[in-house]
């Protein structure tokens, strides 16, 4: 599954009203739009789990075959206090619609660089009748990353990845390729030592390539050019890059990758 994230406006700081940790879910702050509501605490952001694929062995222990990471679970404590009835039912109730919604980004006051998904699982009141309540808000998020805003590397026919927050291998969403002022009959673009696409058929002087990852598409000035891959010398669409890798194409004048880092 992958996501399409937008660009969230934040603040470097959050305001002095709102806690440190104080969550916007889907574009809506809860402790700016809901005057009841107060953000307590945050937990689980830290934490993940690793599922394992293992197979029984004649001697001691598992033969592991692979692993992979499992859902994270994030959770917001709250206070809801209202000095009436009508006003606690209608913070509840409003609280309830800000929540709607599956696989919806939201992040919180203290990390505005990044951006989570998840889908609000459960929603408690651990006092019902009381107009002073605790409640918590329970996130599972299906992507266990925070995504970082996109960013952006350009070089001649060779860029660099250089981002000391690519920890480990990390996804590509674009590479745009502009071609040299004569045509050719060939190109071809790698990443670091593992990806490669090759292209034949002719291409266009001055043309601009966009290579789509996450789309898997392939365009050449707007139109669409799949057909001039070599399928047996082309893996990129499963490319990662990781710090010091190059991005290289001998037939560009300029490359421009774009990609976001995502973390635990």
């Amino acid at each position: 599954m992958s996501y399409e994230f937008r660009d969230i406006e934040k603040t470097t700081s959050p305001p002095d009203k709102r806690p440190v940790e104080s969550l916007t879910f889907s574009g809506h702050n809860l402790d700016d739009e809901i005057a009841e509501f107060h953000t307590v605490n945050v937990d689980g952001r830290d934490n993940y789990t690793r599922k394992l694929q293992v197979a029984d062995t004649f001697g001691d222990g598992d033969f592991f075959l692979n692993s992979q990471l499992d859902h994270n679970i994030v959770t917001v404590g709250f206070f809801l206090i209202a000095d009436t009835t009508d006003k606690f039912n209608s913070a509840f109730t409003r609280l309830k619609y800000l929540l709607q919604g599956d696989e919806k980004e939201f992040y919180f006051d203290d990390e505005p660089e990044f951006v989570r998904v998840g889908t609000v699982t459960k929603l408690t009141n651990t006092e019902p009748g009381s107009l002073s309540v605790k409640g918590t808000i329970e996130i599972t998020m299906s992507d266990p990353y925070r995504h970082g805003q996109s960013k952006e590397v350009t070089g001649g026919n060779v860029a660099m990845i250089n981002d000391p927050q690519i920890l480990y291998p990390q996804n590509v969403d674009t590479i745009v390729v502009k071609l040299l002022p004569q045509s050719t009959d060939n190109m071809r673009i790698t990443i670091g030592n593992s990806y490669i696409m090759e292209l034949g058929g002719g291409l266009s002087a001055n043309s601009t390539v966009v290579l789509d990852i996450n789309n898997r598409t392939l365009t050449m000035n707007g139109t669409s050019i799949l057909n001039k891959i070599k399928i047996m010398n082309t893996n990129i669409f499963e490319a990662k890059i990781k710090k010091g890798d190059k991005v290289v194409c001998l037939e560009a004048i300029q490359i421009k990758v774009k990609y976001r880092v995502k973390l635990l």
